[in-house]
Protein backbone atom coordinates (compact mmCIF):
# COMPACT_ATOMS: atom_id res chain seq x y z
CA UNK A 1 0.00 0.00 0.00
CA UNK A 2 1.38 3.88 -0.94
CA UNK A 3 2.07 5.85 1.49
CA UNK A 4 -0.81 8.33 -0.07
CA UNK A 5 -3.19 5.39 0.58
CA UNK A 6 -2.07 4.92 3.74
CA UNK A 7 -2.69 8.52 4.77
CA UNK A 8 -5.50 8.40 3.57
CA UNK A 9 -6.81 5.65 5.40
CA UNK A 10 -5.79 7.57 8.38
CA UNK A 11 -7.40 10.40 8.03
CA UNK A 12 -10.53 8.24 7.39
CA UNK A 13 -10.07 6.33 10.63
CA UNK A 14 -9.66 10.09 12.32
CA UNK A 15 -12.84 11.73 10.59
CA UNK A 16 -15.33 8.92 12.12
CA UNK A 17 -13.51 9.17 15.41
CA UNK A 18 -15.65 10.96 18.21
CA UNK A 19 -14.10 14.08 18.57
CA UNK A 20 -12.17 14.97 21.36
CA UNK A 21 -13.58 16.90 24.43
CA UNK A 22 -11.59 20.74 23.96
CA UNK A 23 -10.39 21.83 27.59
CA UNK A 24 -11.51 26.05 27.68
CA UNK A 25 -8.72 26.36 30.54
CA UNK A 26 -10.40 27.17 33.89
CA UNK A 27 -14.01 26.70 34.34
CA UNK A 28 -15.55 30.13 33.97
CA UNK A 29 -18.10 30.59 36.44
CA UNK A 30 -20.44 33.53 36.63
CA UNK A 31 -19.50 35.76 39.21
CA UNK A 32 -22.70 35.98 42.16
CA UNK A 33 -24.05 38.46 42.36
CA UNK A 34 -23.97 39.37 38.50
CA UNK A 35 -23.94 42.54 37.52
CA UNK A 36 -25.32 41.36 34.35
CA UNK A 37 -28.44 39.79 35.98
CA UNK A 38 -28.76 42.39 38.46
CA UNK A 39 -29.19 45.07 35.37
CA UNK A 40 -31.60 42.34 34.17
CA UNK A 41 -33.70 42.24 37.02
CA UNK A 42 -34.15 46.11 37.61
CA UNK A 43 -34.75 46.97 33.66
CA UNK A 44 -38.54 46.44 34.02
CA UNK A 45 -38.64 43.15 31.57
CA UNK A 46 -39.12 41.18 34.57
CA UNK A 47 -41.75 42.93 36.49
CA UNK A 48 -42.28 46.03 38.76
CA UNK A 49 -39.32 47.71 39.90
CA UNK A 50 -39.23 49.29 43.26
CA UNK A 51 -36.92 52.45 42.88
CA UNK A 52 -33.68 51.98 44.65
CA UNK A 53 -34.21 54.70 47.06
CA UNK A 54 -37.48 53.02 48.18
CA UNK A 55 -36.06 49.73 48.10
CA UNK A 56 -33.39 50.79 51.25
CA UNK A 57 -35.88 53.19 52.95
CA UNK A 58 -38.82 50.40 53.10
CA UNK A 59 -35.66 47.85 54.47
CA UNK A 60 -34.84 50.12 57.01
CA UNK A 61 -37.95 51.02 58.55
CA UNK A 62 -40.32 47.70 57.68
CA UNK A 63 -39.64 43.96 59.02
CA UNK A 64 -40.18 41.32 56.95
CA UNK A 65 -43.35 40.13 58.45
CA UNK A 66 -46.38 39.74 56.31
CA UNK A 67 -48.22 41.52 58.55
CA UNK A 68 -46.50 44.96 57.77
CA UNK A 69 -45.92 44.71 53.89
CA UNK A 70 -49.39 44.22 54.07
CA UNK A 71 -49.94 47.91 56.09
CA UNK A 72 -46.99 48.83 54.03
CA UNK A 73 -48.68 48.29 50.43
CA UNK A 74 -52.46 49.85 51.65
CA UNK A 75 -50.79 52.40 53.39
CA UNK A 76 -48.80 54.17 50.27
CA UNK A 77 -49.67 56.41 47.54
CA UNK A 78 -48.13 54.03 44.86
CA UNK A 79 -50.21 50.97 43.88
CA UNK A 80 -47.70 47.87 43.76
CA UNK A 81 -48.39 44.75 42.01
CA UNK A 82 -48.62 41.36 43.63
CA UNK A 83 -45.11 40.24 41.98
CA UNK A 84 -43.23 43.13 44.10
CA UNK A 85 -45.42 42.30 47.19
CA UNK A 86 -44.49 38.79 46.89
CA UNK A 87 -41.20 38.99 45.81
CA UNK A 88 -39.99 37.64 49.51
CA UNK A 89 -42.41 35.05 49.51
CA UNK A 90 -40.32 31.94 47.83
CA UNK A 91 -41.50 28.53 48.91
CA UNK A 92 -40.03 26.79 51.99
CA UNK A 93 -41.58 24.53 54.39
CA UNK A 94 -42.50 21.76 52.95
CA UNK A 95 -45.94 19.77 54.09
CA UNK A 96 -46.08 16.67 56.16
CA UNK A 97 -47.79 14.55 54.14
CA UNK A 98 -47.18 13.44 49.93
CA UNK A 99 -48.53 11.66 47.19
CA UNK A 100 -46.87 8.06 46.80
CA UNK A 101 -46.73 6.38 43.77
CA UNK A 102 -45.55 2.63 42.79
CA UNK A 103 -43.07 4.13 40.35
CA UNK A 104 -41.72 7.43 39.09
CA UNK A 105 -42.75 9.82 37.85
CA UNK A 106 -41.48 11.96 35.01
CA UNK A 107 -43.19 15.25 34.90
CA UNK A 108 -45.77 17.44 37.26
CA UNK A 109 -47.15 20.52 36.04
CA UNK A 110 -50.05 22.71 37.52
CA UNK A 111 -52.27 24.19 34.59
CA UNK A 112 -51.99 27.79 33.34
CA UNK A 113 -54.92 28.86 35.99
CA UNK A 114 -53.81 26.88 38.88
CA UNK A 115 -56.83 24.51 39.03
CA UNK A 116 -55.34 21.58 37.88
CA UNK A 117 -52.42 19.19 38.83
CA UNK A 118 -51.17 16.59 36.32
CA UNK A 119 -48.12 13.93 36.48
CA UNK A 120 -47.12 11.15 33.50
CA UNK A 121 -45.71 8.32 35.66
CA UNK A 122 -43.66 5.31 34.23
CA UNK A 123 -46.80 3.07 34.85
CA UNK A 124 -48.47 4.47 31.89
CA UNK A 125 -50.93 6.82 33.64
CA UNK A 126 -51.41 10.08 33.58
CA UNK A 127 -53.32 11.03 36.81
CA UNK A 128 -55.54 14.72 37.06
CA UNK A 129 -55.62 16.20 40.82
CA UNK A 130 -58.36 18.97 41.68
CA UNK A 131 -55.46 21.66 43.10
CA UNK A 132 -57.95 24.23 43.62
CA UNK A 133 -58.84 22.74 47.44
CA UNK A 134 -56.57 23.98 50.36
CA UNK A 135 -55.93 20.49 51.89
CA UNK A 136 -53.39 18.69 50.55
CA UNK A 137 -52.71 15.74 49.10
CA UNK A 138 -55.14 17.17 46.56
CA UNK A 139 -58.00 14.72 44.65
CA UNK A 140 -57.74 12.50 41.75
CA UNK A 141 -60.20 13.08 39.69
CA UNK A 142 -59.34 11.16 36.73
CA UNK A 143 -56.92 8.93 35.52
CA UNK A 144 -56.21 8.44 32.16
CA UNK A 145 -54.43 5.16 31.40
CA UNK A 146 -52.22 5.07 28.31
CA UNK A 147 -53.32 3.01 25.50
CA UNK A 148 -50.33 2.20 23.57
CA UNK A 149 -46.57 3.18 24.99
CA UNK A 150 -43.25 2.11 25.14
CA UNK A 151 -40.98 1.20 28.22
CA UNK A 152 -42.28 4.92 29.57
CA UNK A 153 -44.23 8.50 29.38
CA UNK A 154 -41.59 10.49 28.56
CA UNK A 155 -43.62 13.64 28.78
CA UNK A 156 -47.88 15.22 28.99
CA UNK A 157 -48.78 18.59 28.23
CA UNK A 158 -52.35 19.93 29.20
CA UNK A 159 -53.93 22.87 27.06
CA UNK A 160 -54.65 26.44 28.55
CA UNK A 161 -58.49 26.14 28.78
CA UNK A 162 -57.37 22.48 31.17
CA UNK A 163 -60.05 20.86 28.15
CA UNK A 164 -57.37 18.30 26.67
CA UNK A 165 -54.44 16.52 27.83
CA UNK A 166 -51.82 14.79 25.33
CA UNK A 167 -48.83 12.61 26.23
CA UNK A 168 -45.78 10.96 24.35
CA UNK A 169 -43.95 7.60 24.39
CA UNK A 170 -41.11 6.07 22.99
CA UNK A 171 -43.17 6.39 19.52
CA UNK A 172 -44.40 8.61 16.87
CA UNK A 173 -48.29 8.24 17.91
CA UNK A 174 -49.76 10.90 20.56
CA UNK A 175 -52.49 10.32 22.27
CA UNK A 176 -55.18 13.30 23.15
CA UNK A 177 -57.61 12.73 25.85
CA UNK A 178 -59.99 14.65 27.43
CA UNK A 179 -59.46 15.98 31.09
CA UNK A 180 -63.91 15.17 31.90
CA UNK A 181 -64.43 12.13 33.48
CA UNK A 182 -67.45 11.94 32.32
CA UNK A 183 -65.73 11.25 28.52
CA UNK A 184 -63.85 8.26 27.81
CA UNK A 185 -61.73 7.12 25.35
CA UNK A 186 -58.64 9.20 23.29
CA UNK A 187 -57.05 9.60 20.01
CA UNK A 188 -54.24 9.21 18.56
CA UNK A 189 -51.72 11.24 16.85
CA UNK A 190 -49.40 9.74 14.19
CA UNK A 191 -46.94 11.97 13.82
CA UNK A 192 -45.31 10.29 11.51
CA UNK A 193 -47.62 10.94 8.66
CA UNK A 194 -47.67 13.94 6.34
CA UNK A 195 -49.12 15.03 3.09
CA UNK A 196 -46.23 16.53 1.18
CA UNK A 197 -46.73 18.61 -2.24
CA UNK A 198 -48.05 15.45 -4.00
CA UNK A 199 -51.02 15.33 -1.89
CA UNK A 200 -49.97 12.03 -0.77
CA UNK A 201 -49.62 10.73 2.88
CA UNK A 202 -46.14 10.08 3.59
CA UNK A 203 -44.94 7.35 6.46
CA UNK A 204 -41.53 8.72 7.96
CA UNK A 205 -39.14 6.85 10.01
CA UNK A 206 -40.21 4.98 12.79
CA UNK A 207 -39.30 7.48 16.29
CA UNK A 208 -39.65 8.74 19.89
CA UNK A 209 -41.29 11.57 20.97
CA UNK A 210 -38.94 13.13 23.99
CA UNK A 211 -41.05 16.40 24.26
CA UNK A 212 -44.01 17.87 23.54
CA UNK A 213 -46.11 21.29 24.33
CA UNK A 214 -49.75 22.32 23.17
CA UNK A 215 -49.58 26.08 21.60
CA UNK A 216 -51.37 28.79 23.21
CA UNK A 217 -54.53 28.81 21.61
CA UNK A 218 -54.72 24.67 21.92
CA UNK A 219 -55.04 24.07 17.78
CA UNK A 220 -51.39 22.45 17.77
CA UNK A 221 -48.59 20.48 19.53
CA UNK A 222 -44.64 20.45 19.19
CA UNK A 223 -42.78 17.71 19.86
CA UNK A 224 -38.95 16.49 19.96
CA UNK A 225 -38.09 13.75 18.95
CA UNK A 226 -34.62 10.66 18.68
CA UNK A 227 -34.85 11.25 14.90
CA UNK A 228 -33.04 14.70 15.15
CA UNK A 229 -36.62 16.40 14.06
CA UNK A 230 -38.88 18.50 15.87
CA UNK A 231 -42.50 18.42 14.48
CA UNK A 232 -45.15 20.90 14.37
CA UNK A 233 -48.74 19.02 14.27
CA UNK A 234 -52.17 20.84 13.65
CA UNK A 235 -54.62 18.61 16.07
CA UNK A 236 -57.81 19.92 13.66
CA UNK A 237 -56.81 18.37 9.98
CA UNK A 238 -54.73 15.56 12.01
CA UNK A 239 -51.93 16.47 10.13
CA UNK A 240 -48.46 17.30 10.52
CA UNK A 241 -47.74 20.79 9.56
CA UNK A 242 -43.75 21.06 10.08
CA UNK A 243 -41.14 18.50 10.07
CA UNK A 244 -37.77 20.42 11.08
CA UNK A 245 -34.37 18.55 10.65
CA UNK A 246 -31.93 20.35 11.75
CA UNK A 247 -30.38 18.69 14.43
CA UNK A 248 -27.53 16.44 14.54
CA UNK A 249 -29.01 14.72 17.27
CA UNK A 250 -32.01 14.11 19.62
CA UNK A 251 -34.41 16.64 19.88
CA UNK A 252 -34.64 16.49 24.06
CA UNK A 253 -36.77 19.58 24.38
CA UNK A 254 -39.24 21.84 22.60
CA UNK A 255 -41.43 24.74 23.40
CA UNK A 256 -43.25 27.77 21.54
CA UNK A 257 -41.13 30.92 22.17
CA UNK A 258 -44.90 33.53 22.43
CA UNK A 259 -48.70 33.22 22.55
CA UNK A 260 -48.50 33.75 18.42
CA UNK A 261 -46.92 30.59 18.21
CA UNK A 262 -44.67 31.69 15.52
CA UNK A 263 -41.73 30.85 17.41
CA UNK A 264 -40.49 28.28 18.30
CA UNK A 265 -37.29 26.44 20.14
CA UNK A 266 -35.55 23.16 19.95
CA UNK A 267 -32.66 22.10 22.24
CA UNK A 268 -30.33 18.78 21.35
CA UNK A 269 -28.36 16.32 22.53
CA UNK A 270 -25.90 18.10 19.80
CA UNK A 271 -25.07 21.15 22.51
CA UNK A 272 -27.41 23.70 20.54
CA UNK A 273 -30.82 25.35 20.81
CA UNK A 274 -32.00 26.32 17.20
CA UNK A 275 -34.79 28.98 17.13
CA UNK A 276 -37.03 29.09 14.51
CA UNK A 277 -39.48 31.25 12.95
CA UNK A 278 -42.31 30.12 11.11
CA UNK A 279 -42.96 33.55 9.59
CA UNK A 280 -39.85 32.86 7.45
CA UNK A 281 -40.09 28.85 6.83
CA UNK A 282 -39.98 28.93 3.19
CA UNK A 283 -36.67 26.38 3.25
CA UNK A 284 -37.00 24.93 6.81
CA UNK A 285 -34.02 26.48 7.75
CA UNK A 286 -33.67 28.09 11.60
CA UNK A 287 -33.66 31.61 12.00
CA UNK A 288 -30.48 31.36 14.37
CA UNK A 289 -29.29 29.49 16.96
CA UNK A 290 -28.03 29.84 20.56
CA UNK A 291 -24.56 28.32 21.45
CA UNK A 292 -23.12 27.56 25.09
CA UNK A 293 -23.75 24.18 26.42
CA UNK A 294 -20.49 21.52 25.58
CA UNK A 295 -23.46 18.49 26.70
CA UNK A 296 -26.61 17.54 25.45
CA UNK A 297 -29.42 19.86 26.26
CA UNK A 298 -32.21 18.15 28.75
CA UNK A 299 -35.04 20.75 28.58
CA UNK A 300 -35.94 24.14 27.26
CA UNK A 301 -38.54 26.99 29.42
CA UNK A 302 -39.79 30.06 27.71
CA UNK A 303 -40.99 33.45 29.44
CA UNK A 304 -43.58 33.45 26.67
CA UNK A 305 -42.46 36.69 25.38
CA UNK A 306 -40.49 35.83 22.26
CA UNK A 307 -37.16 36.72 23.97
CA UNK A 308 -36.11 35.32 26.76
CA UNK A 309 -35.43 31.58 27.56
CA UNK A 310 -33.78 28.98 29.90
CA UNK A 311 -31.99 25.75 29.57
CA UNK A 312 -30.72 22.63 31.35
CA UNK A 313 -27.61 21.01 30.07
CA UNK A 314 -25.74 18.05 30.83
CA UNK A 315 -22.95 19.92 31.32
CA UNK A 316 -24.56 20.38 34.91
CA UNK A 317 -25.42 24.53 33.98
CA UNK A 318 -28.45 26.05 33.38
CA UNK A 319 -28.35 29.30 30.95
CA UNK A 320 -30.58 32.09 30.23
CA UNK A 321 -30.88 33.33 26.98
CA UNK A 322 -32.05 36.13 24.91
CA UNK A 323 -32.45 35.56 21.19
CA UNK A 324 -31.60 38.96 19.96
CA UNK A 325 -27.71 37.32 20.69
CA UNK A 326 -28.53 34.38 18.54
CA UNK A 327 -25.98 33.74 15.97
CA UNK A 328 -27.53 33.81 12.39
CA UNK A 329 -28.00 30.21 10.62
CA UNK A 330 -25.81 31.47 7.90
CA UNK A 331 -22.74 32.69 10.87
CA UNK A 332 -23.41 29.22 12.21
CA UNK A 333 -23.41 27.23 8.77
CA UNK A 334 -19.89 28.86 8.10
CA UNK A 335 -18.20 27.75 11.29
CA UNK A 336 -19.70 24.12 11.07
CA UNK A 337 -21.17 22.35 13.47
CA UNK A 338 -18.42 21.11 16.61
CA UNK A 339 -19.38 17.63 18.89
CA UNK A 340 -17.78 19.24 22.15
CA UNK A 341 -19.54 16.55 24.15
CA UNK A 342 -17.39 13.95 26.24
CA UNK A 343 -20.72 11.06 25.59
CA UNK A 344 -20.05 10.29 29.70
CA UNK A 345 -23.43 8.25 30.01
CA UNK A 346 -25.35 11.20 32.27
CA UNK A 347 -28.14 7.83 33.58
CA UNK A 348 -25.11 6.03 35.29
CA UNK A 349 -21.65 8.12 35.06
CA UNK A 350 -20.89 11.08 36.91
CA UNK A 351 -19.81 14.40 34.71
CA UNK A 352 -16.23 13.81 33.93
CA UNK A 353 -15.17 17.26 33.98
CA UNK A 354 -15.23 20.42 36.37
CA UNK A 355 -18.23 22.74 35.92
CA UNK A 356 -18.55 25.75 33.89
CA UNK A 357 -16.56 24.64 30.80
CA UNK A 358 -18.19 26.73 27.62
CA UNK A 359 -18.55 26.29 23.83
CA UNK A 360 -15.89 29.44 22.66
CA UNK A 361 -19.05 30.75 20.84
CA UNK A 362 -21.57 31.42 24.16
CA UNK A 363 -23.79 33.42 23.49
CA UNK A 364 -25.79 33.17 26.96
CA UNK A 365 -27.00 36.13 28.87
CA UNK A 366 -26.49 34.18 32.47
CA UNK A 367 -25.12 30.59 33.23
CA UNK A 368 -26.54 29.19 37.09
CA UNK A 369 -24.57 26.01 38.72
CA UNK A 370 -24.84 24.22 42.09
CA UNK A 371 -27.39 21.33 40.87
CA UNK A 372 -26.71 18.36 39.15
CA UNK A 373 -28.20 17.35 35.79
CA UNK A 374 -28.11 13.76 35.63
CA UNK A 375 -29.68 10.27 35.90
CA UNK A 376 -32.53 11.41 33.70
CA UNK A 377 -34.02 15.08 31.93
CA UNK A 378 -33.77 17.52 34.46
CA UNK A 379 -36.21 20.06 33.83
CA UNK A 380 -36.09 23.94 34.72
CA UNK A 381 -38.73 26.68 34.77
CA UNK A 382 -39.28 30.22 34.88
CA UNK A 383 -40.89 31.30 37.92
CA UNK A 384 -44.32 32.25 37.12
CA UNK A 385 -45.01 36.15 36.69
CA UNK A 386 -46.55 36.28 40.48
CA UNK A 387 -43.55 35.61 41.65
CA UNK A 388 -41.87 38.73 41.54
CA UNK A 389 -42.56 39.04 37.36
CA UNK A 390 -40.19 35.80 36.79
CA UNK A 391 -37.44 37.20 38.39
CA UNK A 392 -37.01 33.24 40.03
CA UNK A 393 -35.00 30.62 37.89
CA UNK A 394 -36.11 27.03 39.68
CA UNK A 395 -34.69 23.59 38.60
CA UNK A 396 -35.25 19.87 39.55
CA UNK A 397 -31.51 18.33 40.16
CA UNK A 398 -30.68 14.44 40.91
CA UNK A 399 -29.47 15.14 44.02
CA UNK A 400 -32.80 15.17 45.24
CA UNK A 401 -33.17 19.32 45.65
CA UNK A 402 -34.97 22.09 44.28
CA UNK A 403 -32.42 24.98 43.48
CA UNK A 404 -34.60 28.61 42.84
CA UNK A 405 -32.03 31.41 41.74
CA UNK A 406 -33.00 35.01 41.53
CA UNK A 407 -31.67 36.57 38.32
CA UNK A 408 -28.38 37.36 39.48
CA UNK A 409 -27.34 34.33 39.92
CA UNK A 410 -27.39 34.17 43.88
CA UNK A 411 -29.56 31.42 45.37
CA UNK A 412 -32.81 32.36 47.08
CA UNK A 413 -33.95 28.37 47.97
CA UNK A 414 -32.48 25.25 48.09
CA UNK A 415 -35.74 22.73 49.16
CA UNK A 416 -34.33 19.35 50.06
CA UNK A 417 -36.63 16.77 49.13
CA UNK A 418 -34.52 14.02 49.72
CA UNK A 419 -34.69 14.38 53.25
CA UNK A 420 -38.26 14.64 53.61
CA UNK A 421 -39.06 11.47 51.25
CA UNK A 422 -37.88 8.76 53.73
CA UNK A 423 -38.49 7.93 57.59
CA UNK A 424 -35.56 8.30 59.25
CA UNK A 425 -34.95 5.47 62.28
CA UNK A 426 -31.71 6.68 64.77
CA UNK A 427 -32.42 2.94 66.49
CA UNK A 428 -31.26 1.13 63.34
CA UNK A 429 -29.54 3.73 61.71
CA UNK A 430 -31.28 3.30 58.29
CA UNK A 431 -33.81 4.62 55.97
CA UNK A 432 -37.05 3.49 56.00
CA UNK A 433 -39.17 4.18 52.99
CA UNK A 434 -42.22 6.17 54.11
CA UNK A 435 -44.49 4.47 51.10
CA UNK A 436 -42.87 0.45 51.70
CA UNK A 437 -41.64 1.15 55.14
CA UNK A 438 -38.35 -1.32 53.86
CA UNK A 439 -35.08 -0.51 54.86
CA UNK A 440 -32.51 0.94 52.23
CA UNK A 441 -28.74 2.68 52.13
CA UNK A 442 -29.22 6.31 53.23
CA UNK A 443 -27.31 7.33 50.03
CA UNK A 444 -30.37 6.56 48.38
CA UNK A 445 -31.20 10.05 47.42
CA UNK A 446 -34.50 11.55 45.75
CA UNK A 447 -34.26 12.67 41.98
CA UNK A 448 -36.54 15.57 41.57
CA UNK A 449 -36.93 15.38 37.95
CA UNK A 450 -39.70 18.39 37.61
CA UNK A 451 -41.21 20.70 39.98
CA UNK A 452 -43.82 22.92 39.51
CA UNK A 453 -44.74 26.72 40.88
CA UNK A 454 -47.65 27.46 41.08
CA UNK A 455 -49.05 30.30 38.91
CA UNK A 456 -49.94 32.80 41.64
CA UNK A 457 -49.32 30.99 44.96
CA UNK A 458 -46.58 31.11 46.89
CA UNK A 459 -45.98 27.15 46.31
CA UNK A 460 -43.92 24.34 44.44
CA UNK A 461 -44.94 20.70 43.84
CA UNK A 462 -41.99 18.49 42.95
CA UNK A 463 -41.96 15.68 41.24
CA UNK A 464 -39.19 13.08 42.27
CA UNK A 465 -37.94 9.67 42.14
CA UNK A 466 -37.35 7.66 45.35
CA UNK A 467 -33.97 6.42 45.54
CA UNK A 468 -31.41 4.84 43.11
CA UNK A 469 -33.73 1.95 42.13
CA UNK A 470 -35.92 4.09 40.31
CA UNK A 471 -38.91 2.19 41.76
CA UNK A 472 -41.00 4.80 43.37
CA UNK A 473 -42.52 8.20 43.17
CA UNK A 474 -44.07 10.66 44.77
CA UNK A 475 -45.56 14.41 44.45
CA UNK A 476 -44.55 16.75 47.57
CA UNK A 477 -45.97 20.28 47.92
CA UNK A 478 -43.65 23.33 49.24
CA UNK A 479 -45.21 26.17 50.57
CA UNK A 480 -43.85 29.59 51.58
CA UNK A 481 -43.81 30.03 55.53
CA UNK A 482 -43.56 33.15 57.16
CA UNK A 483 -41.30 33.74 60.47
CA UNK A 484 -39.24 30.34 59.42
CA UNK A 485 -36.51 31.61 61.85
CA UNK A 486 -38.51 30.93 65.02
CA UNK A 487 -37.74 27.29 66.38
CA UNK A 488 -41.04 24.83 65.34
CA UNK A 489 -42.67 22.90 68.11
CA UNK A 490 -42.20 19.01 67.78
CA UNK A 491 -45.48 18.82 66.09
CA UNK A 492 -44.63 21.28 63.01
CA UNK A 493 -41.70 19.19 62.80
CA UNK A 494 -42.96 15.95 62.56
CA UNK A 495 -42.06 13.23 60.23
CA UNK A 496 -43.63 12.85 56.62
CA UNK A 497 -45.96 10.79 55.91
CA UNK A 498 -47.74 9.10 53.04
CA UNK A 499 -51.27 10.71 52.41
CA UNK A 500 -53.89 8.81 53.61
CA UNK A 501 -56.58 8.00 50.66
CA UNK A 502 -60.08 6.88 51.44
CA UNK A 503 -60.79 4.11 49.10
CA UNK A 504 -63.89 6.07 47.59
CA UNK A 505 -61.99 8.76 46.31
CA UNK A 506 -59.58 6.73 43.94
CA UNK A 507 -59.97 3.90 40.87
CA UNK A 508 -58.52 1.35 42.76
CA UNK A 509 -55.60 1.05 45.19
CA UNK A 510 -53.21 -0.35 42.77
CA UNK A 511 -52.51 3.47 42.20
CA UNK A 512 -51.70 4.35 45.64
CA UNK A 513 -49.63 3.14 48.88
Amino acid sequence: MSTNSMMSLAELLFAVRPPARRSWGQPQLDEVPNPVGTELANNGEFGFVEAKEHQLKSRRKYPHTIGDRLFRREMSNIKYPSSTFSKSMVPNHTEKSFMPFHTCTYSGQFSEDGGFFYTASKDFKVRLYDATAHDFPWKLYKTVRVEMARWTLTDASLSNDNKWVAYSSISPVVHLASTSPDVEGQEALDFSMSTNSDGFDHIHRNYGIWSLRFSADGREIVAGANDCCMYVYDIETRKVLLQLAGHQDEVNAVCFGDESGNILYSGSDDQVIKVWDRRSMGSKQEAGVLLGHVEGITYIDSKKDGRYLISNGKDQTMKLWDIRKLMSASDYNEIGYRDYSSRFDYRYQRFPHPVGSRHPKDCSVMTYTGHHVLRTLIRCHFAPPSAAGSQYLYSGSSDGRVHIWSLDGQVAKIIDVSSKSAIYNDDQDHVYRASRGFRVNQSSAACVRDASWHPYLPMIATSAWNGYSNEEGSVMLHRWRDNTDEVLSDEESGDMQPAIIPDDDYESQDDYY
